[in-house]
């Protein structure tokens, strides 16, 4: 029998830590979406949740805390956009993170008229909801209120 053993020079333990920033210190690109003719662009500033729609439009602040994303159709790598009538679609924003791959607490609508994207008034809070899993349409009426 044959015992290999290898010696190795005593080596110093690295005692530099690499520190990371908590977040970014410039806004940066969530997720985005297409939705009713218009670009949508989520963003976390600072731990906030912004929304951009377009490129002129100044950006609006969203309820839940980022990192935000848009609510995909099950199965889908794309935005999930609820027709509430033939003027007006609503498409979802899950934020206010939890453990989960792009899971929240928070989900608020983005209904989109005209042109014009306004944040809902009602956000769904309490329950945890994840990116891929999408909404039913009961839950969407409740954001077109």
């Amino acid at each position: 029998m044959l015992l290999l053993t290898a010696c190795e020079p005593e080596r110093q333990p690295n005692t530099q830590a690499l520190v990371l920033p908590e977040r970014f210190t410039t806004p940066h690109v969530t997720d985005q979406a297409q939705a009713a003719g218009l670009t949508l662009v989520l963003s976390d500033n600072g731990g906030g949740c912004q929304l951009q729609v377009g490129k002129t439009a100044p950006p609006v602040w969203l309820k839940p805390m980022a990192p935000c994303y848009f609510m995909k159709s099950p199965g889908a790598a794309q935005a999930q956009v609820y027709r509430h009538d033939k003027t007006t679609a609503v498409v979802a924003v899950v934020g206010t993170p939890v453990k989960g791959n792009r899971c929240g607490r928070e989900v608020q609508g983005l209904v989109i008229k005209g042109g014009a994207v306004t944040p809902s008034a009602y956000v769904m809070q309490g329950s945890v909801h994840c990116a891929d899993q999408g909404l039913q349409n009961f839950q969407y009426e409740l954001f077109a209120k």
